[in-house]
C-alpha cells in the first residue's frame, strides 16, 4: 500500500569519536546518573563529571561579577551622577520582546531608586529599528522641558550601529550609555559608556547574552556599586532575583543560547515567574494559557513571547513596558486585553499574507530557485519576518518578503521596499544579502534572519544576484531537510523512574540546548483517532505499560497508523491535568515502517 512519507531524513547522533561507551559509564556513575542522561549531555558537548553536576543545578551565585564587563565602570559612574545630581534617564529600548523586557527592567529599577527617569520605544513602522534622530529631539525637547536638561540617555537592546545619532545625541547634550548584544560595527559609536560582551577588548565570560541579560547585568552593577557605600540599610537592599522573571521571558524570546549564564538566568526567571508576583505577566498568562500548570519555557516562547511582540508589530510596544512594569490590576487587565486583540490581529494579518505568499510559489519555481524573493505592495511590514520564517519551514529555502516603504529616513518620498528575511540550516542570509549590498539602502541582520531596505527598482535585479549566491553557497544536500534524533529508545526505557527524575533536570530546553528527540520504530499505535482540525492522538502500549501521545498537524496519518506499524520521532513532555502529571509523547515526526 502507497502511504504518505516524512520528507525529512532522519539522522541518529553518534557519541564523538573521542568517547567511548565504557567512559559513558563510567561519567554515570561517578556524576549518579542514568547513562541514557549522560549521552543527552554528551550529544550537546557536556561530559566532564564536575560541568555536569554545575549544568544539573544552576544557581545565582555562579554569574560571572558585573564589573567583568567592559564598560561596566564608566556607566555606572554616569548613573551614580544622574542619581545624586538628580539629572534624568531615558531608556531608548526596541520594540520586539527583547527590548521590551530591558526596557521594563531598567525603568522598574530607576523608579524604585528614585532616578527621575521615562522609556521611549520607536515606532516600528514610523521609526524602524535602532535610535533616530527624530525621537532623540522629541527626547530633548521633553526633557529640557520637564527638568532643564538632556540628561542621561541609555539604549536597550539596540544603539551598537547608531553612530551618526549618537554622535547628535552627544551634540545636544546626553550623555550616552549603550547596552546591547548585536554584533558590533568596526567603528563603535562614540558613546560614553558601551556594554556589550561582543565588542573588542570585551573579557567578559558570557558571550551570547539577550539584550535584557545585558541591561540586567548594568542594573546588578549598579545596586553593587551602591551596596559599596551604604546606599540602603542592609534590610532594604532591592532583591534583583525578583527581576529575573523579565530577564527569562526576553532571553528565550531572543533565542540566544540557554547555555552558561542564559541558562541560570531562565531557570532562576521561570522560579520567579511561577511565583506570580507580577501583575501584568499574571493577567497576561491568564489570557494566553488554558491551564494551571507551571510556566514552562514553551509558555515563554509560543504564548507569553509572541504577544509582547504583536503590540510592537502592529500597536505601541510602550503598552507591553507598563504591563510589566504596573501594580494596578484594573490597568494590568487592560494592558493585557490591548496584548491579546493584538496578538489576535497579528494572527489573521500574518494568515492572509502566508496565503498570499504561499500561492505566487509555482512548482516551476521551487524546480529551479534557491530561494525566494516575494513582493506585494501592501503586506504590513510588521509580520514579514514571521511570514518568512513559515514560508521557509513550508518550502525548505531562504525566503525574503518585501513590501513597500514610500519613506527613508530624513523623511522624504522615495519608490522603496521594505522587508525581512529567514534561512535555513547551513545558508548565511546575511552573507547573501551582503553580497547585494551596493543594490540596498539598509540592512542588517545574521547568519539566519536579515532586514532590509531597496529601491523599488531593484528588486528583479537583486533576486537574481541573491539567488545566485544563495545557490552557490549550497551542496547537494542543503534543500533537503533532516531530523537529528538523540536516541532510538523503548517505552520500557522511557519509563524507568531514575531516568525520569534525571530528565527533569535537564531543563530548560532552548536554542543551543535542544529538547532532546527520541524514536521508537516499527510501533503499531493503539486507538489513533483525529482530534481536534488535524492533530492525531494515540497511545503507545508495552509489558504492561502505557504511554498517550499527540502529534499536533499529523491527522493526516490517522488511517495510515490504523492499518499499519509506524516509525515515530518525538519529545517527551510532562503533562498536569485535573491534579495528576502524566508523561506524554510530543510527535515531531512519523511515517509508516518499512519492512
Amino acid at each position: 500500500m502507497d502511504f504518505p512519507r516524512s520528507e525529512k531524513k532522519w539522522l541518529l547522533r553518534q557519541l564523538p569519536t573521542d568517547i567511548t561507551e565504557t567512559q559513558v559509564k563510567k561519567i554515570a556513575r561517578d556524576a549518579g546518573i542514568p547513562e541514557t542522561i549522560v549521552t543527552l549531555l554528551i550529544h550537546r558537548g557536556i561530559s566532564d563529571k564536575r560541568n555536569i553536576k554545575d549544568f544539573l543545578n544552576p544557581s545565582l551565585h555562579e554569574l560571572p561579577r558585573p564589573h567583568l564587563m567592559k564598560g561596566m565602570n564608566e556607566a555606572v559612574s554616569i548613573l551614580l551622577g544622574a542619581l545624586k545630581f538628580q539629572q534624568p534617564v531615558t531608556v531608548f529600548g526596541d520594540f520586539d520582546a527583547d527590548g521590551v523586557t530591558a526596557t521594563a527592567v531598567l525603568s522598574q529599577f530607576f523608579k524604585e531608586l528614585g532616578v527621575p527617569s521615562h522609556s521611549y520605544i520607536p515606532d516600528r513602522m514610523r521609526e524602524g529599528y535602532g535610535l533616530n534622530i527624530k525621537a532623540v529631539r522629541k527626547i530633548f525637547d521633553h526633557n529640557m522641558q520637564q527638568w532643564g536638561e538632556a540628561g542621561v540617555l541609555l539604549t536597550a537592546d539596540c544603539g551598537i550601529s547608531d553612530t551618526d545619532v549618537v554622535s547628535a545625541a552627544k551634540n545636544l547634550g546626553f550623555r550616552v550609555i549603550i547596552t546591547d548584544h548585536h554584533k558590533p560595527p568596526n567603528e563603535l559609536p562614540q558613546a560614553d559608556a558601551i556594554l556589550n560582551p561582543l565588542q573588542p577588548g570585551c573579557t567578559f565570560p558570557c558571550k551570547h547574552l539577550a539584550g535584557v541579560g545585558v541591561a540586567f547585568y548594568l542594573i546588578l552593577g549598579l545596586r553593587s556599586e551602591l551596596i559599596t557605600y551604604g546606599h540602603w540599610p542592609e534590610n532594604k537592599i532591592p532583591n534583583l532575583k525578583l527581576y529575573m522573571d523579565l530577564v527569562a521571558i526576553g532571553t528565550v524570546a531572543d533565542q540566544v543560547p540557554v547555555t552558561g549564564c542564559n541558562r541560570i538566568i531562565v531557570k532562576s526567571g521561570l522560579e520567579i515567574l511561577n511565583q506570580a508576583n507580577r501583575v501584568g505577566l499574571q493577567k497576561l498568562l491568564d489570557n494566553a494559557k488554558n491551564s494551571n500548570t507551571d510556566v514552562t519555557v514553551e509558555d515563554i516562547a509560543f504564548r507569553l513571547a509572541p504577544r509582547i511582540n504583536a503590540i510592537g508589530r502592529i500597536g505601541s510596544a510602550g503598552k507591553a513596558v507598563k504591563l510589566m512594569t504596573t501594580n494596578f490590576p484594573e490597568e494590568a487587565q487592560q494592558f493585557a486585553e490591548e496584548l491579546e486583540a493584538a496578538n489576535n490581529s497579528r494572527k489573521s494579518i500574518e494568515a492572509d499574507i502566508f496565503t498570499e505568499a504561499a500561492s505566487m510559489v509555482s512548482p516551476e519555481t521551487l524546480d529551479t530557485a534557491h530561494s525566494l524573493v516575494l513582493f506585494k505592495n501592501d503586506w504590513h511590514q510588521g509580520v514579514l519576518g514571521i511570514v518568512a520564517s513559515r514560508l521557509s519551514d513550508q518550502f525548505y529555502r531562504p525566503v525574503i518578503l518585501l513590501t513597500d516603504s514610500t519613506q527613508d529616513d530624513s523623511g522624504e518620498v522615495q519608490k522603496l521596499v521594505k522587508g525581512s528575511g529567514r534561512s535555513i540550516e547551513g545558508i548565511d542570509i546575511h552573507k547573501a544579502v551582503s553580497s547585494c549590498q551596493e543594490m540596498l539602502q539598509r540592512f542588517g541582520g545574521h547568519a539566519g534572519a536579515v532586514g532590509l531596505t531597496l529601491p523599488a527598482d531593484n528588486i528583479t535585479s537583486f533576486r537574481h544576484r541573491f539567488d545566485a549566491f544563495i545557490g552557490a553557497q549550497s551542496g547537494k544536500d542543503t534543500f533537503s531537510p533532516s531530523l537529528l534524533i538523540d536516541m532510538q529508545t523503548t517505552l520500557n526505557e522511557l519509563a524507568d523512574q531514575k531516568f525520569l527524575a534525571a530528565f527533569i533536570s535537564l531543563a530548560p530546553f532552548g536554542a543551543g540546548f535542544p529538547e532532546p528527540i527520541f524514536c521508537m520504530r516499527s510501533q503499531k499505535l493503539s486507538k489513533p483517532r483525529l482530534v481536534g482540525t488535524n492533530h492525531l492522538r494515540f497511545s503507545i502500549m508495552e509489558n504492561g505499560k502505557s504511554i498517550n501521545g499527540i502529534g499536533f498537524g499529523f491527522g493526516k496519518l490517522v488511517a495510515a497508523s490504523q492499518k499499519g506499524v509506524m516509525d515515530l520521532a518525538f519529545t517527551l513532555r510532562l503533562n498536569s491535568y485535573m491534579g495528576q502529571e502524566k508523561w506524554q509523547l510530543n510527535v515531531v515526526d512519523l511515517r509508516p515502517s518499512i519492512a
